[in-house]
Order: C-alpha cells, then sequence, then structure tokens
C-alpha cells in the first residue's frame, strides 16, 4: 500500500478566473472544508501532480500554500455537532 499523508492546501486569489480554475484542480485532489480550504490525502506521486498543476497556472493576483498535517496529532473540531458533515458547516480546525 502507498503512504499516504494529509495535506491542507489554502488559497487567496481575487480574479475570480484563476479562482475557479485553482478550485476545479483543487476539487479532484482533496474535499472542501471551508470556500478556500481544501483537505487532500496524497501520495508522493499525487502531491507532486498537484504542486506541477498549480505551478503550471502561473498565479498573479493571490496564492496558494500547501500545510502539511501531523500524522499523529487528531484534529479539534469545534462548533459542528458529531458526526456532521463539515463540508456543509462551519468548523475551526487547529
Amino acid at each position: 500500500m502507498k503512504s499516504t499523508s494529509v495535506y491542507v492546501v489554502v488559497y487567496d486569489i481575487s480574479e475570480d478566473k484563476e479562482r475557479r480554475t485553482v478550485n476545479n484542480i483543487l476539487i479532484g485532489f482533496g474535499f472542501r472544508v471551508q470556500k478556500s480550504v481544501f483537505e487532500c490525502r496524497l501520495d508522493r506521486k499525487y502531491y507532486n501532480e498537484l504542486k506541477r498543476k498549480l505551478n503550471n497556472l502561473d498565479i498573479k493576483t493571490g496564492f496558494v500554500k500547501i500545510y502539511k498535517k501531523e500524522k499523529l496529532r487528531k484534529d479539534d473540531i469545534v462548533g459542528v455537532r458529531e458526526n456532521a458533515d463539515i463540508d456543509n458547516g462551519n468548523a475551526f480546525i487547529f
């Protein structure tokens, strides 16, 4: 089995077309946590593919940042009832 890691990808892009393009790429790699925040479980191959696709965009009006989550740390979620789908609710992830 391939080793995977969890990444949190955030973006802040002001131009609509660039923002939609980044959003569409990220939908293919993970799931939305908030409007401009995605969580992605990726092996090395898909991580490199994601970085390549984002780098090829040559973003001019903002940035995309990728954070690698610690493997052993459990998420602390505040503001969502237990077993709720956090994709559709408000959540703070620390």
